[in-house]
């Protein structure tokens, strides 16, 4: 035996030691290369470090998933990958040499600072694929695709020049959402949203053009506008409001006077009384739709010389603008703040009405020096200065906090701001529908995914960043005349340059920025390349066919794509999910994956995120060391589909427990096999089948009844579930078929002991051919035992195929009674445990209390082992016990929210009807009908299950325990024989304690000798043969109880108590 003890701080090492000498998944994909082909895309996770628990789960469902198609025999694309590239590869860097901003980068040297990036890149993925390997995942680590690589820049720039082909590529100067510390765009993907609280602002811009009502004598009036963007407002360019819903003039007395103010109908309470705490007059209401138009002085014109020139060309600046669809009374005051250069809403409503999207802040967020007062503030970061500077010009009303979710960089997680830049985007709007369509197709898990969703909101993606460390944008433009070239290849590229020149070995930049050629257009100037570098997003969206190292190998995109199967957490709907979509609609019109199997996010046991900064993170190392890498895998990857595991070190030692259970389960087996000199690999199985026992052909039915079922859950990619139904296999082998064979197999004839083995090792062998799949470790553990045990071939048990099941194997009827059978039992154990009776003391009897007939019937076919597991003379059926008081309690709550005023007559009725009468309906029928008359008409009523409690009162000869078919009564009588019975059984358990102490073996023979009282020793002499079968005894002698010990001439001895009484044992072991 290999492996005598399961310490997996000791076994998984060696197994992986093991994998590798033998080359063992390697050796397996040989053999499967003529077979169906298989492709799975693997998610590249970021070259960040030592993986976090997320990646180890993540990776995990991902294996089990590999190793399950490559033991049906299929060929397995399962290509390791990374991304690379990115922002927080280049802070590690920035750090590393204390850098701070972009400019402080070129001053490094854009090429070393580019091949740092790189390095760490390359070297944090060898990092990873260790911790990857430690945790059993068998990836093909050999050649990761990394979009660092020039094969993997070029499938991007096939892309792009695909989409410049299909007229899906522009130049466009939009407002879009912008990241300052990062100094650089951002798409929608690339945003999460976080709830925060911050201040928000009412404020008064006074009207210039209005005609004066004749209400007002005069008064100064004001709109109200609310904002929870203070550091927008120098850009403001106007005012929206929507036509189609009621505003006032609202007469209001303020510190400066009496002032007019309009807002909307629906608002002015709530923000005039309730935030300002002031009264109000009415004095006028109207339709948004009148106010088109009207002007407005903003409080910053002193401030900001750039109002006269916007007004010069664009006549609306300060107006008032109309919009139904982005204006409601949901918050704020009914009349929005317009900055056009803030918000694709606002630019989109300014756009109609001729107004430019004003905004000149600088990449880091910061505002320019030339805006005076405001140069130098940071947007977002210096809200409150701008709040004061609003409060010195008497615009600001109020301030409240408000909570409200805000997007955020996916990278710094800082707040992020809009600017309007010029970007090239991918045309995707009108494709939505498409992408949609094309979903229909495909098979999510779970089905709930809210990708239709998202998809029917998509944006046009900017796909450019004002970075350094990506793939650069394949975009050259002239230098005189802007013209475009967008280049597709390497081949390509070259073609461009004279044929003297050579393209650099690295694409990257700055090297790549050096490829210049001759404008054929104009003649006179040159195409250089833009400097920006693509999203990073699209080195993820093209990894569908980057991993098939297509463009280069065409052959692999026309026998693979679309991938068979896609596997991350529920974030990358909007994500990865969505851009492989995206990229792929553009490129070819169709989906790039079919099956999607989704996981949740990690979170502590109170639902609360796990992150660095709260310090609840648990390393995979820290799981491994507490438990093991097949614990970790076995606890997280049973958690439900698209459910966050809110992670609990109770669970994870559960199935610790449960897995030293097979282990125990197959060191029997091993030990069962050597003493009696048995191989169970080289058993005539027809010969062995033909003496099965019920025993055994129920724990066949429930081996070939998983199988069917754990295939068909694989086949639908319902990984979660597949763990359940063989956890339940072992565990019933264990707790169920091996208590019922444990005489059998020890005592039994030749014949039943070799179908014993036969069981134990079949169900175990074909377990672990599916249990591997999650517990890779001691399934291999277990079978390398097996191997050098009884000689096996195969090097590892990943070379065996998935096992098959029988049809005529599967009894769901006997299955479905040795359940109800294990219920009763589990009942009468549990009643026992009341009655403090130990299970070595017979009971009189085991009352099953049932009105179901198939719960009768079952335990009547499985009578003499419910006798024998109980340890009881007797098993009766009784519909009620007789002597069993019951008291009916209805759940007043319950009824009452079932039948509202109706509740008092029924709870009526029921305190007058017979309880046993209620309770016998509700368990044969699950409810408890009549009627209630209501004048001339008369209402059913209808009670359930959960409508009532019932205490009982139960006859102090027994004890009882509800299980889930019935409900077990022991019977606590105790009488002379059974008292005998019991102290010969907790004698034999004495011997054997005493038998395990002297270090003997089981073949071992012995001579004993037994001081006792009288009465004991007269029924000790009566069942002598079974004390010798049951202690291996030779030869029994029965001798008087002496005051002193017994002689010294003994092995061991021991003196002990039986419920009181002494007995004196000695034992010797015959030579």
């Amino acid at each position: 035996m290999l492996f005598t003890e399961y310490k997996p701080a000791e076994v998984e090492p060696k197994i992986i030691e093991y994998w590798e000498k033998h080359k063992v998944v390697d050796t397996l994909r040989k053999k499967n290369k003529v077979g169906k082909k298989f492709y799975f895309l693997q998610g590249p996770p970021y070259t960040s470090g030592r993986i976090h628990l997320g990646h180890a789960w993540n990776y995990a469902l991902k294996d089990m998933v590999l190793r399950y198609k490559r033991s049906q025999g299929f060929n397995v694309w399962d290509r390791n990958g990374y991304d690379v590239h990115g922002l927080p590869t280049e802070h590690k860097v920035m750090a590393k040499f204390d850098l701070q901003t972009k400019e402080d980068i070129l001053k490094l040297g854009l090429d070393k600072f580019v091949t740092e990036c790189e390095d760490y890149a390359k070297k944090t993925a060898l990092v990873m694929d260790k911790d990857f390997q430690r945790v059993g995942c068998s990836f093909n680590y050999d050649n990761p695709y990394m979009a660092l690589q020039s094969d993997y820049i070029e499938g991007e720039w096939w892309l792009v020049q695909q989409a410049w082909k299909n007229k899906r590529l522009y130049l466009g100067h939009k407002v879009i959402t912008w990241c300052g510390p990062c100094e650089t765009a951002l798409a929608k993907h690339e945003c999460e949203y976080k709830n925060i609280k911050e201040e928000s602002i009412f404020l008064k811009f006074s009207l210039t053009n209005q005609k004066i009502n004749k209400n007002t004598n005069q008064k100064k009036e004001f709109f109200i506008i609310w904002t929870t963007t203070p550091w927008t407002i120098p850009f403001n360019l106007g005012i929206m409001v929507n036509p189609e819903l009621d505003y006032v003039r609202a007469e209001v007395e303020t510190d400066s006077g009496m002032e007019v103010w309009i807002l909307a109908k629906a608002l002015a309470g709530v923000v005039i009384g309730a935030v300002l705490g002031k009264g109000i007059k009415i004095l006028e209401e109207f339709k948004g739709r009148k106010m088109e138009g009207w002007s407005y002085e903003h409080p910053f014109a002193k401030l900001m010389p750039e109002y006269t020139e916007l007004k010069k060309d664009h006549k609306n600046t300060h107006t008032v603008l109309l919009s139904e669809e982005y204006v409601d009374t949901s918050a704020g005051s009914g009349l929005v703040h317009c900055a056009p250069g803030c918000g694709p809403e606002d630019q989109e409503v300014g756009k109609k009405y001729g107004l430019p999207a004003f905004n000149n802040l600088l990449e880091d967020g910061h505002f320019p020096k030339e805006m005076k007062k405001f140069g130098g503030l940071r947007a977002k970061f210096s809200d409150k200065k701008f709040i004061e500077a609003l409060q010195e010009t008497g615009a600001l009303v109020a301030t409240t906090e408000v909570e409200h979710e805000y997007p955020h960089c996916w990278r710094c997680h800082l707040p992020v701001i809009f600017r309007t830049t010029k970007q090239w985007f991918f045309k995707i709007e009108d494709l939505r529908q498409d992408m949609i369509s094309e979903n229909k197709n495909v098979n999510w898990v779970p089905q709930t995914n809210g990708f239709d969703a998202w998809t029917a909101n998509l944006k046009d993606n900017s796909i450019t960043r004002q970075r350094y460390w990506g793939t650069p944008v394949p975009i050259w433009k002239c230098s005189s005349c802007e013209d475009i070239e967008v280049i597709g290849s390497v081949a390509q590229l070259k073609k461009k340059i004279k044929k003297d020149e050579k393209l650099p070995g690295n694409l990257h930049r700055p090297w790549i920025d050096t490829v210049e050629w001759e404008c054929t257009k104009c003649k006179k100037g040159k195409l250089k390349r833009i400097p920006d570098i693509l999203d990073v997003w699209i080195d993820a969206g093209t990894a569908s066919w980057n991993c098939l190292n297509f463009p280069q190998k065409k052959n692999n995109l026309k026998e693979l794509f679309p991938a068979d199967l896609v596997l991350e957490a529920t974030e990358q709907v909007r994500l990865w999910f969505s851009m492989l979509s995206i990229c792929s609609q553009l490129s070819m019109g169709k989906n790039s994956y079919k099956n999607v199997y989704m996981h949740g996010m990690l979170r502590n046991i109170d639902g609360q995120k796990m992150s660095k900064s709260l310090g609840n993170v648990i390393s995979p190392d820290e799981m491994i060391t507490k438990n093991s890498a097949d614990v970790l895998r076995y606890y997280m990857c049973q958690t439900n589909a698209g459910q966050d595991i809110k992670f609990s070190w109770d669970e994870a030692t559960l199935k610790s427990r449960y897995l030293q259970i097979l282990w125990n389960v197959h060191k029997l087996m091993l030990n069962l096999a050597q003493e009696n000199k048995i191989n169970p690999f080289k058993l005539d199985e027809k010969k062995v089948e033909k003496n099965l026992g019920m025993e055994e052909r129920y724990i066949f039915s429930k081996l070939h009844s998983t199988i069917k079922k754990v295939t068909e859950l694989f086949e639908e990619y319902r990984l979660d579930e597949t763990i359940a139904p063989l956890e339940t296999l072992y565990l019933e082998l264990s707790r169920v078929y091996i208590q019922m064979i444990r005489e059998k197999s020890s005592l039994g004839e030749e014949e039943e002991k070799e179908a014993c083995i036969y069981a134990i090792k079949t169900v175990v062998f074909e377990l672990i051919k599916m249990f591997q799949m999650i517990t890779p470790f001691i399934c291999e553990a277990i079978y390398l035992n097996f191997k050098d045990e009884f000689n096996l071939k195969e090097n590892s048990i990943s070379h065996y195929p998935w096992p098959k099941y029988e049809e005529k194997k599967i009894n769901l009827e006997l299955e479905k009674n040795m359940e109800i059978a294990q219920d009763i039992i589990a009942g009468a154990l549990a009643a026992r445990e009341k009655a403090n009776l130990g299970l070595r003391w017979p009971i009189k009897e085991v009352v099953v209390e049932t009105v179901k007939p198939e719960v009768k019937l079952a335990a009547e076919h499985l009578r003499e082992i419910i006798l024998k597991q109980t340890n009881a003379k007797k098993v009766s059926f009784v519909e009620q016990l007789p002597g069993v008081k019951l008291k009916a309690k209805p759940d007043y709550g319950k009824i009452g929210q079932a039948y509202g005023k109706l509740s008092s007559e029924i709870i009526a009725k029921l305190s007058m009807d017979s309880a046993e009468t209620i309770s016998q309906h509700l368990q044969k029928e699950g409810r408890y009908s009549f009627t209630i008359s209501l004048g001339k008409e008369k209402k059913e009523v209808n009670i359930s299950k959960d409508m009532m409690n019932f205490d009982r009162e139960v006859p102090d000869l027994f004890k009882e325990s509800q299980g889930r078919f019935a409900l077990v009564y022991v019977n606590t009588k105790r009488t002379e024989e059974l008292e005998a019975e019991g102290y010969l059984r907790e004698l034999i358990r004495q011997i054997q304690a005493l038998r395990k102490k002297a270090g003997l073996e089981k073949k071992n023979r012995i001579n004993l000798t037994i001081e006792a009282e009288d009465k004991r020793e007269e029924y000790l002499e009566k069942a002598v043969d079974e004390l010798r079968l049951k202690v291996g005894a030779q030869d029994v002698d029965f001798a008087p109880l002496k005051a002193e010990g017994i002689e010294k001439k003994y092995l061991e001895e021991a003196e002990v108590k039986i419920k009181k009484e002494v007995i004196k044992v000695g034992l010797v072991k015959v030579k």
